[in-house]
């Protein structure tokens, strides 16, 4: 999955779930979710920035952030700027 640009298949799935809610479809979000949480990951740490906001959409794994960038973040997650860099460079160090 990662040679597709997402990142992980975790990913994926976290993406899908995102565009299924956002068509306020949340029966077919939920399955995304199911699916989403059956793929292993490592819980992004406590003190991780953002980390409640980002967990409300469904970023709650290093692997969902694979691939991620700041405009991602801006759009899905509503971070500022400023936010959405902190969470990219905080990625990058785990």
């Amino acid at each position: 999955m990662s040679d597709s640009g997402i990142g992980t298949l975790r990913r994926f799935y976290l993406l899908k779930r995102i565009t299924a809610k956002n068509l306020d479809d949340l029966a077919l979000s939920a399955v995304w979710q199911s699916k989403q949480e059956e793929q292993p990951g490592v819980e992004l740490p406590a003190t991780f920035p953002s980390k409640t906001t980002l967990a409300a959409i469904g970023y709650v794994a290093k692997e969902d952030l694979d691939g991620a960038d700041a405009d991602e973040l801006i759009q899905y997650a509503g971070l500022t700027r400023r936010a959405a860099d902190a969470v990219v460079a905080a990625h990058a160090a785990l």
